[in-house]
């Protein structure tokens, strides 16, 4: 039996899980959220060390109160963000299109018009899991890079949901396979969910400026591109005061080609990370501080 597969019990659980999550109004989850962010502020001690050490490192500026407060936030944001997302994936297509609104679709559809296929530039910033099964209710081919959870019992389920939204769901490994299916999704005119804030092994990451210190960057989203003529859009989630979500999906990047290719990877790869650090310093609280985005900057 491969690890993918459902025994009876799995079945009973998820079956449960989700009816649960579908009888239980918005606001429960929310207000679940926001008590479980506040909770867990104080009890993960090493994450809340991570995140204040992360902040004094992008915004020296700052108090120590404006970045504790920008923490609690951050906390309450991502256990909000994480309870909810179940929520969305059981909830009509009426109501996830109702929740959430789409701010320049039309920078989508051009591309795809064009015979394009797009990689989706984003972050870990905001509620990006349901960003993604939004747009696949719109009708679009949507893809995304998944690094399998280590819980036995409830790894298929994450698979499950995802393709019941009619996401692609890719495993990151093992990464060559992971780089061919992200590559056939590009070339079928499909769109590419990736995040560029997360650290990249060894031979994946270019050095670029991030909040003043040079780090490694994943180099993925420009790579992609250049080998498959695929538009790169830059697109984010973001939390709107009733707890309803806004997706903002800007005007596509045109990639710099000088034909060094070391030096177009960069190049490109500096602005765009650039750009996902001004969103972020827009709206800090809803970036996930807690994760060691810092920890391999060499200066």
């Amino acid at each position: 039996m491969s690890k993918e597969s459902i025994t009876v019990s799995q079945k009973v659980v998820y079956k449960l899980i989700g009816y649960l999550f579908k009888i239980m109004p918005f606001q429960f989850f929310i207000s679940l959220g926001k008590l479980t962010g506040y909770i867990l502020y104080y009890l993960l001690k090493q994450r809340r060390r991570t995140g204040l050490s992360n902040l004094h490192i992008a915004f020296p500026e700052k108090s120590d109160k404006e970045l504790l407060d920008i923490l609690k936030k951050s906390f309450q944001n991502i256990s909000k963000d994480l309870i909810e997302i179940l929520k969305y994936y059981v909830t009509p297509a009426e109501v996830f299109k109702k929740r959430i609104t789409i701010i320049g679709k039309e920078n989508l559809d051009q591309s795809i018009i064009s015979g394009k296929g797009v990689v989706m530039l984003s972050a870990h910033f905001g509620n990006f899991p349901v960003l993604c099964g939004r747009l696949a209710i719109e009708g679009y081919q949507v893809a995304i890079i998944f690094r399998e959870i280590h819980n036995n019992f409830f790894r298929p389920f994450m698979s499950i949901i995802q393709k019941e939204r009619g996401l692609i769901p890719i495993k990151d490994k093992p990464r060559y396979r992971c780089v061919a299916m992200s590559i056939k999704c590009l070339k079928k005119r499909g769109l590419l969910f990736l995040q560029i804030d997360q650290n990249p092994s060894k031979n994946a990451g270019i050095i670029t400026n991030f909040f003043g210190h040079k780090i490694p960057t994943f180099r993925g989203p420009v790579s992609l591109a250049m080998r498959t003529g695929a538009d790169i859009i830059p697109i984010f989630i973001m939390r709107k005061p009733n707890d309803h979500h806004q997706i903002i999906i800007k005007k596509p990047y045109k990639i710099k080609l000088t034909g060094d290719k070391k030096k177009d990877i960069r190049d490109n790869l500096q602005v765009l990370s650039k750009t996902t650090e001004d969103h972020i310093r827009q709206n800090p609280s809803y970036w996930w501080w807690i994760h060691r985005r810092f920890r391999k900057a060499i200066d």
